[in-house]
C-alpha cells in the first residue's frame, strides 16, 4: 500500500488517497491500519507536483517512521533472564 498525496495550488488544499492494488481510493484511516496489518509497510509514497522540498521531505519522514514502528511489532519482546 502506498499513500498519494496530490496538490491544487489554486484551491490551497492537499488531498491525500492511499493505493492498494493499483486501486486508488479516498484516504481513510481505518482502511489504512487495515491494509498496514495486512502488508506490514507503506510502500514510497507518491508525491505530484507542487509541493516544496519541506513538504516531500516531511511526508517522506513519515512514511519511514510509520514503517519503523511497523517493524518494531513484529519483533519479540526479549525480556532480561528469559
Amino acid at each position: 500500500m502506498k499513500l498519494v498525496f496530490k496538490k491544487d495550488d489554486k484551491e490551497h488544499q492537499i488531498s491525500v488517497f492511499h493505493e492498494i492494488d493499483g486501486e486508488q481510493r479516498e484516504f481513510s484511516y481505518v482502511d489504512m491500519i487495515k491494509a498496514l496489518i495486512k502488508s506490514r509497510k507503506l510502500d514510497e509514497p507518491e508525491i505530484s507536483e507542487g509541493f516544496i522540498e519541506a513538504e516531500i521531505k516531511s511526508i517522506k519522514s513519515m512514511v519511514i517512521r510509520i514503517n519503523k514502528q511497523i517493524s518494531a511489532i513484529d519483533k519479540p519482546v526479549v525480556t532480561p533472564g528469559s
